[in-house]
Formats: C-alpha cells, structure tokens, sequence
C-alpha cells in the first residue's frame, strides 16, 4: 500500500512566513492560498541571448574560441617544457 505524500511544506524565512500572513490578513485569503497563489504565478526568468559576442558556457558569459582547439595532453606538454627552460 502506498503512503500518500504529507501536505505539509516547512517555511524556514521568518520573513516569507511574517510577510504571508499580512498578505492572507490583507486579502482574506489563507496563507496556503497566497503561497499557491504566489507560486503559479511565478515564472523562472528566461534565459539570455548571447551579447554582442559573448556566448554562455555554464553560469559564464566568455569569448567564443578561435583558431586551433588546444587539447589536455597538448596544454600539459606545453606546461612541462615550459617548466623544464625554468630549471
């Protein structure tokens, strides 16, 4: 038999949970009918285009590469030799 899920959501913010009782108090709503409210109305923002001409890699915005892809065995050899003059 399965458990049916728990209806209860935990809110941690004492400013989320004193900010929708005065908005349940002002409407005559209940605090679970602003927070339903409140989260069907909410949208993620969308992501953003590229600028000019930074693209996104991950969180970052960066110049897209150009000319010949460095590959990690290239980089490290460059690295070593680069070591070795300094010795």
């Amino acid at each position: 038999m399965s458990r049916a899920e728990p209806a209860q959501f935990n809110v941690r913010s004492s400013y989320a949970r004193k900010r929708a009782r005065e908005i349940a108090q002002a409407t005559g709503m209940t605090v679970t009918q602003v927070v339903e409210d409140a989260l069907r109305a909410y949208a993620p923002p969308a992501p953003q285009a590229t600028i000019g001409a930074l693209v996104r890699r991950g969180p970052l915005l960066v110049l897209p590469a150009k000319g010949k892809l460095v590959s990690l065995d290239d980089a490290n050899a460059a690295l070593d030799a680069t070591r070795e003059e300094r010795r």
